[in-house]
């Protein structure tokens, strides 16, 4: 009977060193692994800035390079109207010679 206790004693030692074990290289991983995630999300912090910084640079520089559809058909009115206007004044002259 008191070996059986000796017996138990011992496996259940070994069980709970084996488990510490465990715990610490599943810990020892699971840091190592935070650790990587980490590094990644502020590399991509960075990226997240330079594309911040570039989509800034392309909206101040919009209004310069892009025309609305309303301002290109007013402006397109306005030269097709002097065109005709010169070609009535060519027809104009045309029916003087």
């Amino acid at each position: 009977m008191n070996d059986s206790w000796q017996l138990f004693g011992f496996l259940a030692g070994l069980i709970a060193a084996w488990s510490i074990l465990i715990v610490a290289v599943l810990r020892t991983m699971f840091k190592a692994h935070c650790d990587d995630i980490n590094s990644r999300l502020e590399g991509w912090g960075k990226d997240i800035d330079k594309l911040e910084k570039n989509f800034l640079e392309i909206k101040a520089d919009l209004p310069l390079s892009y025309v609305r559809k309303e301002d290109f058909v007013r402006f397109e009115v306005v030269i097709n109207t002097k065109l005709d206007r010169v070609h009535d004044s060519i027809e104009r002259l045309k029916e003087r010679i």
